[in-house]
């Protein structure tokens, strides 16, 4: 009976992280393709203190970026500085690599100001091991907002176990607040580091 419940949770769009989160990996894999979201002409959500998306997902996908390296993980970036790469190109980059995963790290906006926390997306059932261990790492430290299911570009035409990472609202004051904190961006790397190791079983 517990198994049919997960299941049935795994079928619709907003899947919280509750004990039938899974833990279990997406299989064995050695490359690590991270995707600082947006860059260049497209900067991303613009914070309530004029701090920009593209920055901070750059930053955070680079301290990641170590994070993997130290583990012992080939990573590929899909961009290593502020300029702009289309959303085939990006899926293209993974598409190419066998034994791979993608990441893609993004931070939020919405309208209403008070939407806050972390959230992980996923499209295929394939991918959500993935996005459920990121998410879980995160949940320690952040407000949670669970694992959701999307047809981001990058997720839904992506061959490789694939993730898509909010990690926290620049439309929220609090939440930018942490995001312009070296210290904060380096837990959340932790994180996302922490759960994609988790994933290669």
């Amino acid at each position: 009976m517990r198994s049919l419940f997960c299941a049935a949770l795994l079928s619709v769009t907003v899947v919280f992280l509750t004990g039938c989160a899974s833990t279990r990996g997406v299989g064995r894999f050695h490359t690590v393709v991270l995707d600082a979201g947006h860059g260049g002409i497209d900067r991303g959500a613009k914070g309530v203190d004029g701090s920009t998306e593209k920055k901070y997902a750059l930053d955070t996908a680079k301290r990641v970026e170590r994070g993997l390296k130290r583990a012992g993980y080939r990573v590929v970036m899909t961009r290593k500085g502020d300029y702009f790469i289309t959303l085939p190109s990006r899926v293209a980059i993974s598409n190419r690599r066998s034994g791979a995963v993608f990441v893609s790290i993004h931070y939020n906006w919405a309208r209403r100001s008070s939407a806050s926390g972390t959230e992980t997306f996923y499209y295929n059932l394939k991918s959500y091991p993935l996005a459920a261990n990121i998410q879980r790492e995160l949940a320690r430290f952040t407000g949670n907002r669970g694992v959701k299911r999307s047809r981001f570009h990058v997720l839904r035409n992506n061959a490789r176990p694939s993730a898509l990472v909010e990690c926290g609202f620049l439309s929220n004051s609090s939440d930018a607040r942490k995001a312009r904190s070296s210290s904060y961006r380096q837990r959340v790397a932790g994180a996302i580091v922490r759960g994609i190791v988790k994933s290669s079983r």
